[in-house]
């Protein structure tokens, strides 16, 4: 079997086994992303609060009506849907018609070139090596038990959409457990139950077993922190009087007043509904009955203190200690690995796919074209992008952004380089006497830039490539550290440094995310130098 037709078996497998997984409401591992591709709750509270005030279930365009609350709702699944049928279509053309590819002979010769350089080789197998290890997902990472043995009966939480219940296991809650306390519980009963954690029993994010409440104080109609001038930013929550265990509402304050989503809970401290508050006015509800009227305490912020380094404790179950938060360093680490392949994977689609297009086309036609996106191209490539994201997110609201907002906004700027190159490489092959005797058998202006053009053009791109991915890594994780990146949702090695270093009296916090952030760059770098003594031009040529 050639090499696109185990592709595209490979993709066609990928797509099938996320579609069947999703119909049988199941969670695996790196697959389930196909279906992580949620409305944010602002984006589903704005589309109802929009149909209560309007009355309509949405837009009517001719017969047919888009009911957006729905739209925004399930814009995971129709995500989801799309990206597996577009995979087991690339699938199934690459088995119908990949039949006939052979790998060029100078191809072979680049590889073999670049397989004898020990360093880049070395590199590659170990970043290849980290992407298995970031495939496993849940099953190295997440604090759902991978099994539980419960009066003689199996189940695998971790591996299932919907979450199971402490009643499932003989609480009295219809909360999820907690994994890492039902382990011990079990333990300690010794009556034959178990539970099997993954090796790092921690989510990346918002997850830690200490939680500190620090009551705030109300001075002349803002909250205030006690002793502290400034009023408080940040977000804070209320308890039920007659049980401080239940909440009633969590809200976000800015200088002191409620502004932004507030989250209302019932009188059993399930979720209700959001409200939109601004300089403590409320603007928009979906709340409904008598949620959020509940006696509430005092408003509460709530603490995660810094825990001390644990490295190599079992017993804690955190190898890397953890930061100011108390969330897992070592779980933050294998998510911000995560959200970098997909940022990756993603980033080089997009912006090689458009860059190698419009370059193609700019070298080859020429002409108007040529002139006219040129003048964009460098309109752009003037734009202060970094400057642009920061500019959005804020105007967006860290909340409103997502992985797939940031890439874009990349990408609408990165395309531009990738084209420029190819433009140059173009504008040199279509003069050499192999174009010409293509165009004189008749061959098309497709297959003439993509057949014959592109390979002989693309060895600059190549060598670009590591560098490019490098630099994303690097951006995105500045971006988190200057706090216009990703919200907290994502987890993040910006954010990581920032908390480290904000808090040098642990050192383990700044110490393990910058290790793990060059140990990463060194291996790309080194792929890339690699690749670009591989791809020589002066070492292998096509013309003799």
């Amino acid at each position: 079997m050639t090499f696109p037709r185990k592709v595209g078996l490979l993709l066609l497998l990928v797509a099938a086994a996320a579609a069947v997984a999703r119909y049988h409401e199941l969670s695996l591992p790196t697959l389930r992303w196909f279906y992580s591709f949620a409305a944010t709750p602002e984006q589903i509270l704005d589309a109802e609060v929009k149909e209560h005030v309007v009355g309509l279930g949405g837009t009517r365009f001719f017969s047919f009506t888009i009911d957006w609350p729905y739209l925004r709702q399930n814009q995971a699944e129709f995500a989801g849907r799309a990206l597996c049928g577009v995979l087991g279509f690339i699938g199934l053309g690459l088995l119908a018609f990949g039949g006939k590819f052979q790998w060029n002979p100078l191809t072979l010769r680049r590889f073999a070139r670049f397989r004898s350089i020990g360093r880049g080789w070395l590199s590659f197998q170990l970043i290849i090596l980290l992407m298995l290890l970031a495939m496993l997902d849940q099953a190295l990472v997440g604090k759902r038990a991978l099994a539980v043995k419960y009066d003689g009966r199996w189940s695998f939480p971790a591996f299932k959409e919907a979450a199971m219940r402490e009643t499932d296991f003989g609480g009295d809650s219809e909360q999820e457990p907690n994994y890492r306390q039902l382990r011990t519980d079990f333990a300690k009963a010794k009556s034959g139950n178990k539970v099997i954690l993954a090796p790092i029993p921690w989510d990346p994010t918002f997850d830690s077993d200490q939680i500190v409440r620090r009551t705030l104080v109300l001075v002349e109609g803002k909250l205030h922190r006690s002793g502290e001038r400034e009023p408080y930013n940040g977000q804070a929550t209320q308890f039920r009087e007659d049980d401080p265990e239940v909440p009633v509402r969590t809200a976000l304050f800015r200088k002191g007043l409620r502004s932004g989503i507030t989250s209302v809970f019932d009188e059993k401290g399930e979720f209700a509904g959001r409200e939109i508050w601004k300089d403590d006015k409320l603007e928009q509800s979906n709340v409904e009955g008598n949620a959020g009227s509940l006696p509430a305490g005092s408003w509460q912020e709530l603490i995660y203190p810094p825990a001390p380094p644990t490295f190599a404790s079992w017993e804690t179950s955190h190898l890397l200690g953890t930061d100011s938060k108390g969330w897992d360093i070592a779980a933050q680490m294998f998510g911000g690995l995560q959200v970098m392949f997909k940022a990756a994977a993603i980033y080089v689609i997009l912006t090689y796919g458009i860059g190698i297009v419009i370059g193609c086309m700019q070298g080859y036609f020429g002409g108007w074209f040529d002139i006219t996106s040129q003048r964009i191209s460098e309109i752009l490539s003037n734009v202060p992008f970094l400057l642009l994201v920061m500019i959005i997110t804020a105007n967006m609201g860290l909340a409103n952004v997502t992985l797939s907002t940031v890439l874009l906004i990349f990408c609408l700027f990165s395309w531009v380089y990738v084209a420029t190159y190819l433009r140059t490489s173009t504008f040199k092959e279509k003069a050499r006497d192999y174009v010409a005797a293509a165009r004189v058998q008749g061959a098309s202006t497709t297959r003439i830039i993509f057949r014959h053009i592109l390979p002989n053009a693309i060895s600059t791109l190549v060598t670009l490539l590591p560098f490019s991915i490098a630099g994303l890594a690097t951006s995105l994780t500045a971006l988190d550290f200057l706090g216009f990146g990703l919200p907290e949702r994502y987890p993040s090695w910006g954010r990581l440094l920032d908390d480290g270093t904000s808090n040098l009296n642990s050192p383990w916090i700044v110490s393990s995310v910058f290790a793990t952030m060059v140990g990463v760059l060194l291996l790309i770098t080194f792929i890339g130098e690699a690749i670009r003594e591989a791809f020589d031009p002066k070492k292998f040529t096509t013309y003799q």
